[in-house]
């Protein structure tokens, strides 16, 4: 009997929940890293186009001179 419980302890379907467990890790990061950049790219782009209005505007107070 004591064999058999040591068996088991060491059998690859044992590790199944600390796989699964690792594996729902990894996705969380990964999306939680996805959203992060996504939501960087965004602020970039909303900084991107007020500089882009800010020189428009230069530009033309330059020109106007």
């Amino acid at each position: 009997m004591l064999e058999s419980v040591l068996l088991s302890s060491h059998l690859p379907s044992s590790n199944l929940p600390y796989l699964f467990a690792a594996f729902a890790v990894s996705w969380v990061v990964l999306f939680g890293y996805l959203f992060y950049v996504n939501r960087r790219q965004h602020e970039m782009r909303k900084e991107i186009a007020r500089l882009e209005t800010m020189l428009e505007q230069s530009q033309e107070h330059t020109d106007g001179q």
